[in-house]
């Protein structure tokens, strides 16, 4: 008997270990939550975004993460430090990707999720939490968006799916960006299904669960279809289309409920501004006390 396994048993072996990897934490957390030794996040206001993965699979990811979340902190390195390798993950799960190696994709995406939420949380233990750093993440975090997707493009250049990641990518940052233009003008602007948290599980599930359907049914091809993720391509497109439209709509809804923000009076052209005292006749500011 053979001490290395066949491509068929490595893609069932892949996918088991991913399952039990995921699957057993799950079952405790769950455990924990009923005896009251872990606690579910909050249910989010409307306006601060509906999830589509629901609370106590988002509580599970943050318990998941913890351990490594910790070591981040007394790592002594930068939040920005995570980000950057966060970065440097997409680049390599955008080429896993684009090259075929879906299985590897998964891994690489969980993997840069996990540092998306260590940046977060080495902030906040460490007080580091900054605009700067605020900015400088959300950056990269389009950057990532792109790249995520953009694998999917190139995977599927020529192909009707290639449509569907592009509007897939296209959305993901209508999303981000209508978000960020609402806060500008100081909305929540949150709403919608998904996520960036839920694009990256969609996907990541997908990914590893597309090697071992597409090698039985179209056989260890140069080129499969991979039809687990195509048609998490083609879901996430309406999804993201759909969760754009959410945002925008309920933004516009609350911005027209404001009203029309006062107009600056415009300077009229006969007006003269007195020149400015010299600094010896300038007021002295109050002292208080």
């Amino acid at each position: 008997m053979s001490a290395h396994l066949s491509p068929a048993q490595l893609d069932v072996a892949f996918l088991v270990g991913f399952a039990l990897f995921f699957t057993v934490p799950f079952l405790i957390y769950v455990i924990r939550v009923a005896v009251g030794w872990s606690t579910l996040p909050p249910s989010r206001p409307r306006g601060a975004g509906r999830r589509l993965v629901m609370p106590v699979l988002i509580g599970y990811f943050y318990w998941l993460t913890k351990p490594v979340c910790q070591l981040g902190i007394k790592s002594g390195q930068s939040p920005s430090f995570f980000t950057a390798l966060g970065l440097v993950g997409s680049l390599l799960t955008a080429i896993a990707i684009a090259t075929g190696h879906f299985a590897l994709g998964s891994a690489l995406l969980i993997v840069t999720g996990a540092l998306d939420v260590m940046d977060g949380q080495v902030a906040r233990a460490l007080k580091l939490s900054s605009p700067r750093g605020a900015f400088f993440d959300s950056t990269i975090d389009r950057i990532s968006d792109g790249l995520m997707f953009g694998g999917c493009v190139v995977y599927y250049a020529g192909t009707p799916v290639m449509y569907a990641a592009l509007v897939a990518l296209i959305m993901s940052f209508v999303i981000s960006y209508s978000r960020s233009r609402a806060e500008a003008l100081g909305l929540a602007g949150a709403e919608g299904l998904m996520q960036r948290g839920d694009r990256i599980a969609l996907l990541a599930i997908a990914l590893a669960f597309s090697a071992l359907p597409a090698h039985r049914m179209e056989g260890f091809v140069p080129h499969p279809l991979y039809a687990v993720t195509a048609v998490a391509l083609f879901l996430m497109a309406l999804l993201n289309t759909g969760t754009a439209i959410a945002r925008i709509v309920w933004t516009m809804d609350r911005l027209a409920a404001a009203g029309p923000s006062p107009a600056p009076e415009p300077a009229r052209a006969d007006r003269r501004v007195p020149p400015a005292p010299p600094a010896a006749l300038r007021e002295q500011p109050h002292q208080a006390g």
